[in-house]
């Protein structure tokens, strides 16, 4: 599998910013299915092979804390990227100390550059090959 056609799995509730980072991955050259939520991206997952996940970590319905613990039980083996822009009391609320959720490979506070997205992705799917 060649990197630049992996399939990303983008789970973000703010439209804007899943449409955003789905354009500058899609321009990268991966394919990029997105879901709104937790809920819908473990959907994805069961119907078509999934090669990376990006997260966020605060979404309704279920969050990315959630989604990361049901993922691994399905899917072990597909990286994961958790972003988030939680500031420290929404850390507190899910009992965590930094954005660093339990079974993901990497995370990012919402404020990252592309640059450092696409080095975390490219990063995880060389050590997957």
């Amino acid at each position: 599998m060649s990197k630049t056609n992996a399939t990303i799995l983008l789970v973000e509730d703010e439209e804007l910013l899943r449409a955003g980072v789905q354009e500058m991955l899609e321009i990268q050259g991966f394919r990029v299915i997105s879901a709104p939520n937790g809920q819908e991206a473990l959907a994805c997952l069961t119907l078509q092979p999934i090669d990376l996940v990006i997260t966020d970590l605060v979404m309704p319905q279920m969050n990315g804390i959630d989604l990361v613990q049901q993922l691994r039980q399905i899917r072990p083996d597909v990286p994961v990227i958790v972003v988030s822009g939680s500031t420290s009391n929404i850390m507190q609320r899910y009992g965590i100390d930094t954005i660093q959720v339990p079974g993901a490979n990497a995370s990012l506070s919402e404020s990252f550059k592309s640059t450092d997205l696409l080095t975390q992705i490219r990063d995880l799917l060389d050590a997957r090959a």
